[in-house]
């Protein structure tokens, strides 16, 4: 890029050294150079898209600013709590209900245990245990179920305790060791001399009394 001086030169004009001082302190407070230009001319560019994209953003704000123009506060924020409560509502109820089967479950096995078989009788049970006035639910049990079932069994009995299944067990076992023979009632027969004497029939064939000279 050619300066001033060089200008002025290449023209004809001759100058002295002073005026070249001049010359150039004038051109420089009054006159920029093209680099200086094209910086600033980039400085304005970028000022230019920077203009462009706040303005994108405060047309899309008042956009949405005028979607909620005609929109009451105070019912908005009604319809907010409604949403919320039903939300937890909802999130009781699958919670409730997740408990209730956890409960039932545990109260089944505990039944299968006990051997309680009547579905009557099961369900009864489990209204009472698992009601508001029931047995308290903890760590994944129910606290005193055990006294709780014995007290209602001496009531009800629908179940054996372990002291009743111990002795039917020892019952059937004296019942399977026992004499296979059959037994009847005393009869009374007449033999020889006359006089009645009672006769027992163990199963076996009578032996009868046999008379001199038979």
């Amino acid at each position: 890029m050619k300066n001033i001086e060089q200008i002025l030169k290449e023209t004809g004009i001759e100058v002295t050294d002073e005026q070249k001082v001049a010359v150039n302190a004038a051109v420089t407070e009054n006159y920029k150079t093209i680099a200086e230009f094209d910086k600033q001319a980039k400085k304005l560019t970028a000022a230019e898209a920077d203009r462009d994209n706040y303005k994108g953003q405060l047309d899309t704000a008042n956009e949405t600013l005028e979607k909620f123009k005609d929109i009451d506060p105070e019912k908005q924020a009604e319809e907010i709590q409604k949403y919320k409560q039903a939300a937890k509502e909802a999130q009781d109820m699958a919670t409730k209900q997740i408990l209730e089967r956890d409960q039932r479950d545990y109260l089944k096995g505990e039944f299968d245990n006990l051997g309680i078989k009547s579905g009557r009788v099961r369900d009864s049970l489990m209204r009472e245990i698992m009601g508001e006035d029931g047995l308290k639910w903890k760590d994944g049990a129910f606290m005193g179920l055990s006294d709780y079932l014995a007290k209602e069994n001496e009531k009800d009995h629908f179940y054996q305790t372990e002291a009743e299944k111990a002795e039917a067990e020892a019952k059937e076992k004296a019942a399977g060791s026992a004499p296979k023979g059959q037994f009847t009632a005393p009869t009374t027969g007449k033999p020889a001399g006359g006089d009645d004497k009672p006769t027992f029939n163990f199963g076996f064939t009578p032996i009868r009394e046999v008379k001199k000279g038979d």
